[in-house]
């Protein structure tokens, strides 16, 4: 949970702190919520060996996405002190919602040392895609 928190205060950081053209910081902001509520689907739908072999594929599409959503905030232009503080709270929001979530599913899957064998190399260097 600390390392998908720090990916998301990663990624707000870059949204609300780059400049540049094109996508606006609402909407980045959004798609990488999407994104991290993706992942929390992802994990949580792994319950046996068929099912996390079922989910590499998705993990590694969520993770594209992930990088995508870090090359777009790259280009979004500094948001007003408005922009930010709306931010900051769909931030919190997503933190306090979705969080927990990937977090008891990662907790789980760690107690199933089978199952996180087959999905631990797609989780691996995560951070990293933002």
């Amino acid at each position: 949970m600390k390392t998908m928190m720090m990916m998301l205060a990663l990624a707000f950081s870059f949204v609300s702190g780059c400049s540049g053209a094109g996508d606006t910081a609402q909407r980045v902001f959004a798609d990488m919520s999407a994104n991290m509520r993706e992942m929390s689907a992802i994990l949580t739908s792994v319950t046996d060996e068929a099912s996390a072999r079922a989910a590499l594929p998705k993990i590694d599409a969520v993770r594209a996405k992930m990088r995508d959503c870090a090359r777009r905030a790259r280009g979004v232009p500094r948001s007003d002190a408005a922009t930010e503080q709306a931010l900051n709270a769909a931030m919190l929001a997503v933190q306090r919602d979705v969080m927990p979530a990937i977090a008891a599913a990662k907790q789980r899957l760690a107690a199933q040392p089978e199952l996180m064998a087959i999905i631990a190399p797609a989780l691996q260097g995560m951070e990293n895609d933002l």
